[in-house]
């Protein structure tokens, strides 16, 4: 069997790239300790120096030998200062003379320096140094006073000036007895300093304040950003700033408080808020990007593995000016950014020409460099996710030990010998939402100190159900009245014939599901019935949650708590403390609490010839964190069109800021229903109350089929219905019809390992018209009218990334795999392929794509072409419905290839489906059967055998909607 070398290879890079910083580092420390002697010899050359007799401690302090053959007259010395300068250390060697009553300075010689060449050439072009002489040595020394700084290099002004009388200063008390009659150094905080904390103040509004408050500080921020800390005081954080760091290159506060409070604000929004507060906000030359793209228009999207191959760039580029920086302890040497060019107009070597490398790039793609090419961002974003796992390994630790909770690790049925009167809490997930409720009961009953277990239904042994005391349900309703996959095995466990009875077990179901649907919260109310029947006691009364599930679920679980309390031992007594968590599902944003991303890039997958709206969808995740797997979803808050709810309220003839209380605070009508109601998806219950609301006819009629609402729901918006049927009513009457708005899922088309921080989405923009001539209006669909249409580049939409264990990549790398993904379906494989290039897995994959036109919808075309020549792709088959006269869709395909297919499967092969659940889904199952039956020379009942094997061993995995 092929061995895959990629992670064994990996490892011995970052084993031969640690080794060698740590080694240049030791290396570069030894080699820089100063021989201040030789440096001083090397300039004074002509007169053989020695150290004082005076000398004690520092500043060291030289004189002319007995045979120095020197025209320099008796009473000179040679005094050592030595500081740091903008870029770092250098050392200087001060000539000076002793008259009668004073000394006085003769000569500056740099004899040694880091400081960025740059500056320090234009200190020596403006004739700074020549300003020390005839000075004596007890001046004040003070720049701007008694010494002129030089525009453009004054922080290194200050650290030369700064060294020079400190040096003078201390050698005038030690060596000459000389009083102090100089002045030191005052300093208070400037303009520039409350500028800096202003610019930082302005980040965390723009961060963490409510959107109103923050909208004009972000307007604001990049042009100040540009302005202050780009041109004006040029303080961009470089490789060298941070190399800088690690070698304790840092100047004094004093000297460059600018500095200080810009590295540290950075480093302390790292460490304690766990955010990245420069990338994005600060760094003047991410606005410069911004502005390049502004005017171009152009927006590419990076290719296939550019973004992978990026970071090894980025990696292997820091490694090189890394060893460059600590052998030769010069920061300025090893610093490749092009900022300093861009923003002072000085730069040395390699610098000249990635400056406009790396504008031209920005014309073409947002944010070039920084995606491409920052060292710095991408450091900054490993120490946000160093910090992150940090807390998380702490919380997890400390909450260990104060509570003494079981490790999550434990295997669930390790604990029945040891509590019986224990609370068993499953759950039955298809997107994410009872999981996420699971967890939050599970974390109530934490919280009140109540002995509980968790697990999915998938992992359940139901050998143990005899053996519960107390067991909750959370389980949704899968398509009509299904129920989800992971409680398949349970729901025929629990309705076989020989299912056992459960006279000591009491039970409580939260349900889930769609009153849109005929057979709502189906699974739960199943479950309840049966468990029921197997003469198990109710706890307490079954909740049937619709869509918006969050009110009723809260209630619901602080009612169980009490229960509970009242019939589990628990540890302690405490009063009912209902907890907002997602438990182990360890998102570090969720649904209460999403990440705010940046919309990076938003192109047509199609041309507009096309039927549908193809969108390729990315977002920045930068600074956040988020970690995700192929497979997960991504849930979108979004916006309801402001020209639609405008459109709506005049139908109803309510006034669009009438004021309305919604979760405790007011805020308009309109602003509510564009943020926080449902108005694109129908449902009957809107149907129902609006029909009664208006005593339309025509409604009333409608909502006595009971078949006949539910279509109509599915095929038309709140939007459209309320144009439709105009009405009187009141922004209360409006309100309690309508559902709360619920974020929206889409199958994530992207994995980290290729894109890093960012997270893709692959969508069909959903759109319809309705009506005729002067009459016809055009309908989209919420979430992707949103993401696709009226949301601008670089403006930001709320996320959060969930879970979806059922539909994870082979756990070898070796295993075969069939990806099933018509349309946008096929949004998860460009994950997998992704991933599988980058980990280098050997396993066969073949891909069923399809679409209705070749020339029009072969999604990410170019992409597939190379995962095939590359061979991560092994092989792919194409449906287009509409490029012949008879339609052909994937399980057609699927029938063609029987023989192979069933060849695949029996060699292990997984096969993962993803799109439409109604249509696409079902036929593909059907052709699956099919081939099994035919090929595997089964009958009917063998086949569907067969075809729940593979369900069972998870190797039949579905991402359906």
């Amino acid at each position: 069997m092929k061995k895959n070398l990629g992670p064994h290879l990996e490892k011995l890079w970052l084993l031969f790239a640690w080794s060698t910083l740590i080694l240049a580092f030791i290396i570069g420390h030894i080699a820089a300790k100063p021989d201040y002697l030789t440096m001083a010899k090397s300039h004074f050359s002509n007169f053989n120096l020695v150290p004082s007799k005076d000398y004690t401690s520092l500043p060291v302090v030289f004189v002319p030998g007995e045979d120095s053959q020197s025209s320099i007259s008796g009473g000179e010395a040679v005094v050592i200062a030595a500081g740091t300068g903008y870029g770092g250390p250098f050392v200087l060697g001060v000539r000076a003379q002793k008259g009668e009553n004073s000394a006085r300075i003769k000569e500056v010689v740099v004899l040694s320096h880091k400081e960025t060449p740059a500056y320090l050439q234009k200190l020596i072009n403006n004739n700074f140094f020549r300003q020390f002489i005839n000075k004596s040595v007890t001046d004040n020394f003070l720049l701007e006073e008694d010494v002129d700084g030089i525009s453009g290099a004054t922080v290194s002004s200050k650290g030369f000036t700064k060294a020079i009388g400190l040096a003078l200063h201390q050698g005038a008390q030690s060596h000459l007895g000389y009083e102090k009659t100089w002045h030191e150094v005052e300093w208070s905080p400037g303009l520039n300093e409350a500028l800096m904390v202003a610019l930082f103040l302005m980040v965390l509004v723009v961060v963490y304040a409510p959107r109103q408050i923050a909208k004009p500080f972000k307007l604001i921020l990049p042009f100040a950003s540009l302005a202050f800390v780009g041109f004006y005081v040029n303080a961009s954080i470089s490789l060298g700033t941070l190399a800088g760091i690690a070698m304790g290159y840092v100047p004094e506060f004093r000297q460059y408080p600018i500095w200080w409070i810009i590295v540290g604000g950075v480093l302390g929004g790292i460490l304690l808020l766990g955010r990245n507060l420069y990338c994005g906000y600060l760094c003047p030359f991410s606005v410069i990007q911004d502005l390049l793209q502004k005017v171009s228009g152009i927006k590419l999207a990076l290719r296939p593995g550019m973004a992978r191959n990026a970071r090894r760039v980025i990696y292997g580029l820091s490694w090189l000016a890394l060893i460059l920086i600590f052998l030769s302890r010069h920061p300025a040497l090893g610093s490749y950014e092009p900022f300093g060019m861009m923003f002072s107009l000085q730069g040395m070597g390699i610098q000249w020409y990635i400056l406009p490398f790396s504008l031209l790039g920005s014309f073409f793609v947002p944010q070039f460099w920084c995606r491409l090419f920052c060292p710095v961002g991408l450091y900054l974003s490993e120490a946000v996710r160093l910090q992150h796992a940090t807390v998380r390994t702490v919380g997890n630790i400390l909450v260990k030990n104060v509570t003494g909770r079981p490790s999550d690790s434990k295997i669930i049925a390790d604990s029945y010998s040891k509590a019986t009167d224990t609370l068993t809490i499953l759950f039955a997930s298809q997107t994410g939402n009872s999981k996420h409720l699971a967890y939050q009961l599970k974390a109530s009953c934490d919280a009140n100190s109540l002995p509980v277990r968790i697990a999915s239904m998938a992992d359940y042994d139901t050998d143990n159900l005899q053996r519960e005391s107390h067991l909750i349900i959370v389980t949704s309703t899968y398509g009509e009245g299904e129920p989800p996959e992971s409680a398949e095995g349970f729901y025929h466990t629990l309705f076989a014939d020989n299912a056992p009875q459960l006279p000591d077990l009491s039970y409580s179901i939260l349900a889930l599901g769609d009153t849109s649907y005929r057979f709502f919260c189906k699974t739960g109310i199943d479950f309840d019935e049966r468990l029921s029947e197997l003469g198990a006691q109710r706890l307490h009364e079954r909740a049937e949650c619709d869509v918006d599930y969050d009110a009723m679920a809260d209630t619901w679980i602080t009612s169980v708590i009490k229960v509970l309390q009242n019939r589990l031992e628990a540890s302690c007594a405490n009063a009912v403390m209902p907890i907002e968590s997602t438990g182990a599902e360890q998102a570090y944003y969720n649904k209460a609490r999403p990440f705010s991303a940046r919309l990076l890039c938003n192109d047509r997958l199609a041309p507009d010839a096309c039927e549908k709206d193809f969108r390729h969808i990315a977002l920045s995740l930068e600074g956040s964190g988020i970690q995700y797997q192929p497979g997960d979803l991504l849930s979108v808050w979004f916006k309801n069109d402001e020209t639609e709810v405008a459109t709506l309220l005049a139908n109803l003839s309510i006034p669009a800021d009438v004021e309305v209380e919604v979760d405790g605070n007011i805020r308009t009508i309109s602003q509510a229903l564009i943020e926080n109601y449902e108005l694109t998806q129908c449902h009957p219950a809107f149907i129902e109350k609006y029909a009664t609301l208006s005593q339309q006819a025509e409604l009333l009629g409608l909502v006595a089929d009971f078949d006949g609402v539910r279509d109509y729901a599915r095929r038309h918006q709140i939007f459209e219905l309320v144009r439709l049927y105009p009405a009187r009513l009141t922004a209360e009457q409006l309100l309690s019809s309508l559902r709360r708005l619920t974020p929206r899922k889409y199958s994530i088309s992207s994995s980290q390992s290729d894109v890093g921080e960012e997270v893709h989405l692959t969508i069909a923009v959903v759109e319809y018209m309705s009506g005729q001539g002067v009459e016809s209006h055009r309908y989209v669909g919420g979430a992707s009218g949103y993401l696709c249409q009226r949301l601008a580049l670089n403006a930001e939409v709320n996320i959060f990334v969930e879970e979806n264990e059922h539909f994870r990549l082979p756990e070898h790398g070796d295993a075969s795999m069939i990806m099933i993904g018509p349309g946008t379906g096929v949004a998860p494989f460009r994950a997998f392929m992704q991933q599988r290039a980058a980990q280098k897995h050997t396993g066969k994959s073949w891909l069923f794509f399809g679409n209705r036109n070749e020339e029009l919808d072969y999604l990410y075309r170019d992409e597939w072409q190379q995962h095939l020549d590359s061979g991560v792709l092994t092989r792919m088959d194409l449906a287009f419905s509409r490029d012949q006269q008879q339609k052909i869709y994937v399980q057609h395909r699927i029938e063609q290839q029987g023989a192979e297919f069933y060849g695949w499967l029996e060699q292990g092969a997984y096969i993962y489906i993803c799109g439409d659940v109604s249509h696409m889904a079902v036929d593909v199952e059907k052709a699956i059967l099919q081939v099994i039956e035919l090929h595997g020379e089964m009958s009917c009942d063998e086949a569907l055998k067969y075809y729940e094997r593979l369900k069972h061993e998870k190797r039949l995995l579905k991402d359906v909607y």
